[in-house]
This record gives C-alpha cells, structure tokens and sequence, in this order.
C-alpha cells in the first residue's frame, strides 16, 4: 500500500479538530444494506469527496464475538455519537446492516427513531435486488477469504456448494429460502419507516452494476452537494452467471421453483 502524507494529516485533522467543528457539521446520512452490494466501491468514493467524513461499517469492531460477549461496544447509538465528531465540518456517513442490528439487540424501527433523535436527516436505502446472488457473494467471500476487487486484479471465479437447508452467512444459520423471504421484509420494513422521512433509495442493479458513477452522483445530490471528480477503484467479485458460481444450481432451482424468488435464478450479473 503506498504511503501518503495527505491522508495521515486528514485523519489528524479529524481527530484534533473534529469535535471543535462538529456543531457546524451540515448534516448525516445512513446507509443501510445487507452487503456484497457494491456498499464498497459507494464508500470509497464518497470518501474522496472533501466534503464528506464516510466511515464505513463502524459495527464490525464491536459486535459480539460469543455467548458470553453479548453487547461489547454498550450502546450502538452511544457508539456513533462519539465517531461522528470526527467529521468537523464535513458530512458524516456510515453503513449499517440489518444483521447488525440483530447482534446489538436493537429492532430496525427503533433503531431509526434514535438516529434522527441523534441529527440523521439523510437516509440512504441500497439494496442489491437479487438476494440470492448476495447469498452465493457472501459464501464465495467467506471460503476464499476475498471481499473486495480492486481494478488491478482480474476476478476469479469460484465455485460453492448452497446447503439450501443450513445456509451460514451473517453470523445466522437457515434455510435459503428464510434467508431471501427475511431480506424481503427487512427492506419493506425499512422503506415503510422511512416513507415520512429524507429518504433516498438506491438499487445495486440499476445504479452500481454497470456504472458507480451514477450512485456515488445521487447520493451527492441527495446531500445537495456537487459531486466532484473520484476514482472508481473497486469492481465487481464475481462477474459470472450463476450456473458457474453454483456447483449444486439445479438443488437450489428447485427450491426456488414456484416461488417469488425464481427470477433470481435467470440473473447473470
């Protein structure tokens, strides 16, 4: 990783003067998503913009690590309070996921009500509408230990097995077609609460798959500010049709036969 002066002395500046600026802060925004949703290669470019803090998954240092470790990091609320001084001037931003919330004790709509109690008036919804690829993504990930794909690198692909019975992602173990039905009614959830509130949503297939440009330019304007030049530098892991990702495809084309979810079957990106 090369070196550089200029982000160190930013990340100095936020923490020396962050919290003395933070009253001037315009606004913060939340990103909820359910991962391998191109949340990656969105936050890396919101984090060039000079006029955003993005800070990313900040749960994942503090979720439980086992039985007798239920809440280390106390209150999650609590928890982005403190971060969010750092961003002085700046928009501040960060991700979270539904699975998160589960581990932190906290339903969705609570969850929501606190966060606009804390001063977020800008809520970001980006869901990748094929859960399924998300499923087969996280189990790829996890088995070869691979999450993100810079631009230098070319994808490999990478075959799994769907235990359609057990399937174990997010620190959860169920069935595959639990899985697809609970994403469904966790993002229902989320657009019905946040229906009266600044909503802005955002789809992995119509606004990240072919061009990132286009999310990274909504959220922008979702924050009225103009967006400036960045990089792309992350793409996508698996660019494969299903059949060549899914060594059991026609067990889990069963399941899913007769049933709202099929159509992800079909879906080669």
């Amino acid at each position: 990783m090369r070196f550089s002066w200029q982000k160190v002395t930013q990340t100095a500046q936020s923490v020396l003067f962050g919290p003395l600026l933070s009253p001037l802060r315009p606004g913060n925004v939340v990103l909820f998503h359910i991962g391998r949703s191109g949340s990656t290669v969105l936050g890396d470019m919101l984090q060039q913009h000079t006029r955003i803090f993005w800070d990313g998954e900040i749960y994942r240092s503090i979720l439980p690590t086992g039985a007798a470790n239920h809440d280390p990091g106390g209150d999650p609320i609590a928890y982005v309070r403190r971060r969010m001084r750092q961003a002085g001037q700046r928009y501040y931003g960060f991700e979270v996921k539904f699975f998160h919330l589960q581990q932190l004790n906290k339903t969705l709509a609570a969850y929501v009500d606190d966060l606009e109690r804390l001063g977020f008036d800008h809520f970001v919804i980006l869901e990748r509408e094929n859960y399924l690829r998300k499923i087969v993504s996280s189990l790829i990930a996890h088995e070869t230990g691979k999450f993100h794909q810079r631009k230098a690198a070319a994808a490999q692909a990478h075959q799994v097995t769907i235990n359609v019975e057990q399937v174990r992602i997010d620190r959860d173990e169920k069935p595959l077609l639990a899985f697809l039905h609970d994403y469904q009614a966790q993002f229902v959830e989320l657009e019905r609460l946040l229906q009266a509130r600044r909503m802005l949503k955002l789809s992995y297939e119509a606004d990240i798959a072919a061009d990132p440009q286009l999310a990274y330019r909504k959220v922008c304007e979702f924050l009225n500010i103009a967006a400036k030049p960045v990089d792309v530098r992350y793409v996508k892991t698996n660019p494969y049709p299903l059949p060549d990702l899914v060594a059991n495809f026609g067990e889990v084309a069963q399941v899913l036969a007769g049933t709202p979810f099929a159509w992800m079957l079909e879906e080669e990106r």
